[in-house]
This record gives structure tokens, C-alpha cells and sequence, in this order.
């Protein structure tokens, strides 16, 4: 009696969302070049218009589907319910006849379009089975990458890579050129399904921190704990060393460049000395000695400019690789930063009697016409997130604004790079006249273009309309996303790629945690995962897979996690790194396994040979 009264209540739900889900049908013609794929995209979003969970709980209960799993054949799914319900209370089902009158999308066939488009992106073969997901791997080549024979390509593509992305905000055509001729070289010998494919990512509109000036600044030396190494080389000719990097003594011995004169009357057991601009005295005791370089270590932490000598005995030299640095702009919470689109260089914070702040720290915004839409309480993100801002004080070219996010002993603000705002909509077309000059440059060789920062269906209409132009349609269109506004439209971005003919969507981690908060990504990725499901619109992995692995050859728990989740995409990207071929090999054994226990969000009832 429970169970009736569970089927009746259930089916009296169905029966209303089956008549929104057969209304949209009115809203596609079946003109449309993907009309199933935007049915379907309009029938889910009816489906999570309202909420369901009191339908599904019942459903649940009943042991049939809670729809869950539908969102690439929604009214496929509704209507199996629909049946099961029905002929469960002795009812009579949907005849074949009145099926056929609904047009609805099977989910064989779903599973059939989803599957193609995922191969026409990114290779391989077909297949609609339900235990059969391949996740392909992509890889960005660094600038290196064609040289010496292109042996670095020859391995990823032997490795088992599938895409190789090649990024235009680094190099030049030549560059680009040379890899997609390796490229080329590799797929003479693989058939069509297993050529290798191009993907070119264009850059989009740069919002990144401006120039900073040069200061005569101190350099820290050595330690006050420990004896820290130095290196002295010889100032002529090929045994130049490299200028004295503040933010890298901590990380490698300092290097000194002596004159020759000098570097000639050392010897090992030696003691050389400096005077640091405290007239502080330090020892550094020589233990190896070459022709090459003298080695060493500094008795205690000192502090040397341009005007700081060397000496042994009566002989001195300057030091020849001492230079004018980078102002270090070190931030610290409460601190204040004003941001501006002036022709400016940045500086820290100026200060009277060395204590008060008389003008906040200052740096320039790359991209013009956007600090205008800030408003007071907004939030603002430099350089991945390490530094937080909130805005203070406005105007039409500049922002003031107060650190909330540093590390305790301060973080440094560095040039060249990213500023998110993510609480304000920065109104720029995505495809700037850099990235359409890129976009011509590969057309040759291209088999898929990215468009980054791409927030509206405009955007993705304007790269359509180049490709157009350039009898290019059958270049696939892939869109960054990567911002709330992204987010907030992806049904317009699907609805425009679904007038392509080869579509995609990037999920790009990085700049998107930063936008919508690190704590709202695992819900928003699995949100973007969903929709384009829905659509059956392919989707890439994006942003530090496998990243610790990738530089370091080990990767850490969380990250093995993340790249099993990423099975759930049709393409999975990896960054450079020393060791993306070991990577590589470890990423596909994840996703092997991963795809003989689930397909997209689907559970496969393998046989389970892990319990005795």
C-alpha cells in the first residue's frame, strides 16, 4: 500500500515535468545544425529550475532512477520513469506511435553524439557502449619543444598524448610553426583516429601588474644561524656569472663576479673579506679553488650595495655583478596598494622619517577601461591569489585598496602578473586584434582554437565570424572558462558553440577558483561538468594536474584524487614540467582505472576483485 501510494505521488509529479519537457520542443527548430544537443540543453535546464530532491527521495525509495544520471538524455529518462510508474499501477504506456510524435533523444543516441563530439575534438574512435570512456590527454609544449629533432614531442606523442596544446603568449609563429611541423612528421604514420591533434590557445586580454622601477636596494648575503655557501668567479669572458637576484639567494649560493687581477691571487685555505654598508665585517673561508670559480662560505649575514669591495690582504675588487634591482613592493596585511591604468612605474610605499606612510604603494594595470567599474567593498586578486585586496577608494583611471590576503612576512608584488576581479563584470571582448592576428597565423595547422576569458555568446560569435570569414568552419572552438560571468552564462556560450560544428569547453581551475573562491570551485566545476553533459559538449581538465608530479616526480595525495575525478572530462590538460612523460604514463593508469569503475557521474557494477 506505501509503495502505491509512493508510485502515485511520484507519477503525478512526472506527469508535470514531462509537459514543461515536451513544451520545449516548440522552442527548437529542427533548422538547428545540433537541434537534439539544444533540446536536450533547454529540457535540463527546465529540469533544474525547480527542485527535484522530494521526487528523487521517492524515486530512491522505489529502486528506479532518481534522474540524476539523465542530464544527457533528460526526457529520454523522464519518460522510462514515466513507463515504469505507470505499468507498476496497471496503467497503459506510451504507445511507439505517440514516442515517435515527441522527437525525444534516446540515450543510445545521446551517448552516440556525446561520444562523436568528444572524438572530433580531441581523436580516437567512437563508441556509445556504456562501459567504454576514453579521457584524452593533453599537454602544453614549453618553447623548447621543437628543438634538437623535436625528440621532447616524439616522446609525449610515444608517451600516449593526444592533444598537444601550443599557448601564443609565449613565442612567435616561428616557434609555433616548428612544433606543428613535428606534429606533422609524427601523423604521416597514424591513421586518422590516432593522429595527434593541434590545439592553440590564444591569450585573450592580458589584466596583469605593470613595470616596476629600479632601486639601488641592499642585498641580504648569508645567514644569521648558519654558514651559507658563496661562489666567486672570475669577471672576464665566458665565466661571467649571473647578476646577485635578491629573491634567489635563499635558494642557490650567491655568485660574485670579481676582476681578474684579483681572482688570480686566490687560493684554497684563503680568507676574503667584505665590509657590508653597516661596517659589518664578514669572513668568507675558500675551501675549492679552479681555474673556473672559487667556493666558500660566508661567516654571517651581511648587507652589500654598488659602493661594497672585496678584499684579500691589500688587494680589493668591486663586485661586478651587483645591480640596480627591482623595487621589492612588500605587501603586508592592512596595508595600502592603489592600482592605476596611468603610465606609471611602480614603487612601494613612500615614507616620511622612514615610518609614515605619505603615499600608498603603487602599480600599473595592463589592461585600460577597466579599474572604472570597481566599486567600493569589491574584491581584487594579484598573482593567483597570494595577494587579496579590497577596494577603498575609486575613480575613473585608479583604485585604492587595503591587503586582507599576504603571507605574515609579507608577500612581494612582482610585475607581469594576473589581476582577477572577481566581484566586477569587466566588460572586454575576449578576442583582441593580438588574438586575431595569432588566429590567422595558425590556421594552417590549427586544429582547434581556444578562446580565453570568454564571458558571453558574443565572444564565442565574434571568433566563429573570423573563422567564417577565412572558410575555416571546420576548425574546433574551445572557450576558457574562467570567470563568474563565464559561469553565470554558460547556457548562451553552449547554446552559440552548439552553431558549431566542433565545440568545447576548457575548465580553467586557476583563474576560476580565484573568481568564484576556492571553497565554491568543487561545487561549480561539477555544476560545469553537468551542463555541458547536458549539451553534449566536450570538456577539458584544466590547471595543475598532476602538478607536484609534473616538477618533482611525486605527486601528492590530493592531486592523484583530483586526477581521478578528471576521468569524468573528455580531456584532461597538463602543464610543463621535467617529468611529463613519467606523468604522463601515471595520469593514464589513474584514468584506466578509474573508467573500468565509472563513466561520467554513471557507477560500473564491475566485478570487484579487490576483497578475498
Amino acid at each position: 500500500m506505501l509503495n502505491k501510494m509512493l508510485m502515485e505521488s511520484a507519477l503525478g509529479e512526472i506527469e508535470i515535468l514531462r509537459k514543461y519537457l515536451l513544451a520545449a520542443r516548440e522552442e527548437v527548430g529542427s533548422e538547428h545544425p545540433r537541434s537534439q544537443s539544444l533540446l536536450n540543453l533547454n529540457q535540463y535546464m527546465l529540469l533544474r529550475k525547480k527542485d527535484h530532491t522530494g521526487l528523487q527521495e521517492k524515486l530512491f525509495h522505489l529502486s528506479l532512477s532518481s534522474l540524476g544520471r539523465s542530464y544527457a538524455h533528460v526526457a529520454a529518462s523522464v519518460d522510462t520513469l514515466y513507463d515504469q510508474l505507470v505499468s507498476s499501477l496497471g496503467g497503459e504506456q506510451i504507445s511507439e506511435e505517440l514516442m515517435a510524435q515527441f522527437h525525444h533523444l534516446s540515450i543510445a543516441d545521446a551517448l552516440t553524439i556525446a561520444s562523436h563530439n568528444s572524438k572530433a575534438l580531441f581523436g580516437g574512435k567512437a563508441s556509445a557502449k556504456l562501459s567504454r570512456q576514453s579521457t584524452a590527454v593533453m599537454v602544453t609544449l614549453p618553447s623548447h619543444a621543437a628543438q634538437n629533432g623535436g625528440v621532447l614531442i616524439r616522446q609525449l606523442s610515444s608517451a600516449g598524448v593526444n592533444v598537444f596544446r601550443i599557448n601564443t603568449a609565449h613565442d612567435d609563429v616561428h616557434v609555433w610553426k616548428a612544433m606543428a611541423d613535428v606534429i606533422a612528421q609524427i601523423n604521416k604514420d597514424r591513421d586518422g583516429a590516432e593522429k595527434i591533434k593541434i590545439f592553440v590557445d590564444l591569450a585573450g586580454p592580458k589584466i596583469r601588474t605593470g613595470e616596476i622601477q629600479e632601486v639601488e636596494h641592499p642585498i641580504e648575503m648569508g645567514s644569521k644561524n648558519r654558514e651559507k655557501e658563496i661562489i666567486i668567479r672570475c669577471g672576464d669572458g665566458e665565466t661571467r656569472g649571473e647578476s646577485i637576484d635578491p629573491f634567489t639567494l635563499e635558494k642557490i649560493p650567491a655568485q660574485m663576479i670579481v676582476d681578474k687581477k684579483f681572482f688570480k691571487r686566490i687560493t684554497k685555505g684563503h680568507a676574503v673579506h667584505i665590509l657590508d654598508i653597516h661596517h659589518k665585517k664578514a669572513t668568507i673561508h675558500l675551501h675549492e679553488v679552479n681555474d673556473a670559480y672559487a667556493k666558500g662560505v660566508i661567516s654571517k649575514k651581511i648587507y652589500i650595495d654598488k659602493g661594497i669591495k672585496i678584499t684579500l690582504g691589500d688587494h680589493e675588487s668591486p663586485l661586478l655583478n651587483l645591480q640596480i634591482q627591482k623595487d621589492p613592493i612588500r605587501l603586508f596585511v592592512n596595508d595600502l596598494l592603489t592600482i592605476t591604468e596611468k603610465d606609471v612605474v611602480g614603487r612601494s610605499a613612500l615614507l616620511e622619517d622612514g615610518k609614515t606612510v605619505t603615499s600608498p604603494a603603487l602599480i600599473g594595470c595592463s589592461l585600460k577601461g577597466t579599474l572604472a567599474s570597481l566599486k567600493i567593498g569589491e574584491k581584487v586578486f594579484i598573482d593567483d591569489g597570494k595577494i587579496g585586496l579590497e577596494v577603498v577608494e575609486n575613480s575613473v583611471d585608479s583604485v585604492t585598496c587595503k591587503v586582507f590576503i599576504s603571507k605574515a612576512g609579507g608577500t612581494l608584488l612582482k610585475e607581469e602578473k594576473g589581476i582577477n576581479f572577481p566581484n566586477t563584470y569587466i566588460q572586454t571582448p575576449a578576442l583582441t586584434d593580438n588574438d586575431r592576428a595569432n588566429a590567422l597565423a595558425v590556421l594552417e595547422f590549427a586544429d582547434s582554437l581556444s578562446l580565453s576569458f570568454c564571458q558571453s555568446g558574443k565572444d564565442v560569435r565574434d571568433l566563429q565570424q573570423l573563422l567564417r570569414e577565412n572558410n575555416r568552419l571546420d576548425i574546433g572552438i574551445i572557450t576558457k572558462i574562467e570567470t563568474q560571468q563565464a559561469v553565470s552564462n554558460m547556457p548562451e556560450i553552449l547554446k552559440q558553440l552548439l552553431e558549431w560544428e566542433k565545440s568545447g569547453v576548457m575548465i580553467a581551475r586557476g583563474d576560476l577558483a580565484i573568481e568564484v573562491g576556492f571553497e565554491n570551485l568543487a561545487y561549480i566545476q561539477e555544476a560545469l561538468l553537468d551542463i555541458c553533459d547536458a549539451a553534449h559538449i566536450p570538456v577539458i581538465w584544466a590547471t595543475q594536474v598532476l602538478e607536484s608530479m609534473m616538477k618533482n616526480h611525486l605527486p601528492s595525495r590530493a592531486e592523484v584524487t583530483d586526477a581521478a575525478m578528471s576521468g569524468r572530462a573528455e580531456c584532461v590538460m597538463l602543464n610543463k614540467g621535467a617529468f611529463a612523460v613519467d606523468t604522463i604514463d601515471v595520469l593514464k593508469r589513474i584514468l584506466h582505472d578509474m573508467h573500468s569503475i565509472s563513466k561520467k557521474n554513471r557507477q560500473l557494477l564491475k566485478k570487484e576483485t579487490l576483497w578475498h
